[in-house]
This record gives C-alpha cells, sequence and structure tokens, in this order.
C-alpha cells in the first residue's frame, strides 16, 4: 500500500530520527552549503534545519542567528507540507506565512524553501533562502537551491547511523546492547548512578492480528517517537524485539527513572489510533533495573530490566515496575510491582 508521506506525520518523525539528526555531531558542511546559497542567491539570510513535532532546529546558517523556532512559528513548516519549493515573494501579502515572518534579525519578506526529502519521500527538514525585501526569486536561483538542498541531504544520509531500525529509528538490539555494555562498565568503574529500563506494548500482537500490519507499524512509529522525543541527548533508545524497546539512563538515579517512566506511560495512554471500525489506544508496560553493585555484568543488568518488565505484565500491565534488588552471589528471579518498592529507593 503506497503511504502519504506528506500527512504521515508519525513515519517523518521516524525518519528524522533514524538519521540522527537530533544527536551532536560535525555540520560544517552544512554551514559552508549554506554560506554557498547566501552568495550565490544573494540574500542575507540562509538555513538548513530540521523540524520535530513542535520546533524547528537550526542545524546550519548564514546570516540567521537563532538556534531554534517553534514550528507554529516557523516558514520552513509551510515548506515541508509540500514535495515541490515553497517561493513567497511577499510574506506580508501571503496568509499562509502570517505570523510567521519575524525572524531574529530582521523581517522576512521573500522565502524560497527547498524541503529535504529522504530516500522514502519523507521531508525531515528544509533549506530556507530569506531576503528582507520582497523580491521573485528567478528560475536559475530556483535550480540553485534545488541542487544545493539535495547535496545537503546527501550529506546527511551519508552521515546516517548505520546500526539504526528503519521503521522505528532507534538503535537495534545489538546496538542498544554495546551501548548498555559501555555504560555499565563506566559507571561501575565510577560508581556513578544509571537505569537500564525495558518498555513492551501491552497486546501488541492482537492489534496486529485484528487491524492489520499498517495500524501496527503505526503504533510502533508513534509509541517510538514519543519515547525518542522524552529523552535526554545522554540517554540511549533502542529496539530490543518486536514490540519490546530499551532506554538506557545515565547519570539517574532510580526514583528519577521511575518519573520518566511514568511520564512516558501517560503519554502512551494518550495517544490514539483511528481505523476504519473506531479508534484504538494502546498502553504499555515498563521495568526498571538501577545499576546495582551486585550486578556482575552488562548481561545481568540486561536480565535484570527483563525481570522488571516481566513483573508489570504479572501486575496486570500498563504500570511501572522495579527489578528486585540483586544480591552479591545470588541472581533474584521475580520482580515485585513499582510502588511496592519505591520507598525503598528513593
Amino acid at each position: 500500500m503506497v503511504v502519504d508521506t506528506l500527512s504521515d506525520e508519525e513515519g517523518r518523525l521516524g525518519a528524522l530520527y533514524r538519521h540522527g539528526l537530533l544527536r551532536a555531531w560535525d555540520f560544517e558542511p552544512l554551514e559552508r552549503i549554506a554560506r554557498i546559497a547566501q552568495a550565490a542567491i544573494g540574500v542575507p539570510m540562509v538555513t538548513i534545519s530540521i523540524l520535530d513535532r513542535e520546533t524547528e532546529t537550526v542545524l546550519a546558517a548564514s546570516g540567521w542567528s537563532s538556534k531554534s523556532v517553534a514550528r507554529n512559528n516557523s516558514l520552513a513548516a509551510l515548506a515541508i507540507e509540500s514535495h515541490d519549493p515553497l517561493v513567497i515573494a511577499d510574506t506580508l501579502g501571503n496568509d499562509r506565512a502570517a505570523g510567521r515572518s519575524s525572524g531574529p534579525d530582521g523581517l522576512v519578506h521573500a522565502y524560497l524553501g527547498v524541503p529535504l526529502e529522504t530516500i522514502d519521500g519523507y521531508n525531515i527538514g528544509a533549506l530556507s533562502i530569506m531576503d528582507t525585501q520582497p523580491r521573485e526569486f528567478s528560475d536559475h536561483e530556483l535550480t540553485i537551491a534545488l541542487n544545493l538542498a539535495r547535496l545537503a541531504m546527501s550529506h546527511l544520509v551519508s552521515h546516517q547511523p548505520q546500526d539504526v531500525d528503519f521503521l522505528t529509528g532507534a538503535l537495534t538490539r545489538h546496538c542498544f546492547q554495546a551501548e548498555v555494555e559501555r555504560e555499565f562498565v563506566r559507571a561501575t568503574r565510577y560508581e556513578r548512578p544509571a537505569a537500564l529500563m525495558f518498555l513492551d506494548i501491552d497486546g501488541f500482537g492482537d492489534v496486529n492480528t485484528a487491524l492489520g500490519a499498517e495500524m501496527a507499524e503505526e503504533v510502533l512509529k508513534s509509541v517510538a517517537n514519543r519515547a525518542a522525543e522524552s529523552l535526554r541527548s545522554v540517554d540511549t533508545f533502542g529496539r530490543i524485539a518486536g514490540e519490546e524497546f530499551g532506554i538506557l539512563l545515565p547519570e539517574t538515579l532510580a526514583y528519577e527513572a521511575s518519573q520518566c517512566a511514568e511520564r512516558l506511560r501517560e503519554e502512551i495512554e494518550r495517544l490514539r489510533f483511528r481505523h476504519s471500525g473506531g479508534v484504538l489506544s494502546v498502553t504499555a508496560s515498563f521495568g526498571i533495573a538501577p545499576l546495582a553493585p551486585a550486578l556482575r555484568s552488562a548481561v545481568q543488568w540486561f536480565a535484570q530490566a527483563d525481570i522488571a518488565l516481566y513483573g508489570s505484565k504479572q501486575a496486570g500491565r500498563n504500570c511501572v515496575t522495579f527489578a528486585p534488588p540483586a544480591k552479591p552471589g545470588s541472581f533474584p528471579g521475580t520482580a515485585e510491582p513499582a510502588e511496592r518498592v519505591t520507598p525503598r529507593l528513593h
């Protein structure tokens, strides 16, 4: 079935996270592209940016000082609504641009936006070319902008992480396990707090059976996007298997991990998915394993998080459960609901 990528916001966000663009890396090549666009087209302001659910984040710019813009105030947000370039000769006379023409370095009177399109057709950002005076853009200038946008996108693709799940944008299990191993070594060596969290979408198999693979994929993408959006830059998000995900939380105490899990649990519970038979809602179960001195390997830490997740399933699902405290010389095989152990962990 053909997907309308312009209306598939969850798929677009998944494509954004798949490219790893919310992580810190060198954007100097994009800065050069922005400077070339500025000089070639003769405008005072150029940005290369990405857009998540609420914010336009500027990756590179020339003549533009702001690092982010609220999406509802962003001209680039209009540019990603089409596969074709957006040309606005005078923003003050354009209804769509109303309220979006105030830039940090002057009023944007003219705008040319070219979407940054992924290989599977999702617009994850835009090359924005802006002038402080009303103006038209020639066919030659439009060709320059199109080619520079393609160059910028090819650079982003070349830096796309290889160990990322294509559907959800989360790290693959192998890569996630490697990150857990590194954090286990670091946190153990320096006696720093950390927590490993697993989440599993409740009743996902029933969704797939009753409503089909397309709806199941929509649920997966939406849950993964909410998880990715809830995390800090130092956290790591991975897909463990099927509908199960892992979240690694460095420098995190047990009660902080519990708060993170509860916020995300509530976010997922609020999701709604429309289908031919009505509206679907989903929930998720969470298991948390704080790093403990008795754990001798990342494998044991992984197992503790799995035990905690199993505890949530046994407790009725849609809840947060901690693994029981690990004791030296033993490896526990049961878990307790979070509310029963939380007082001992605060």
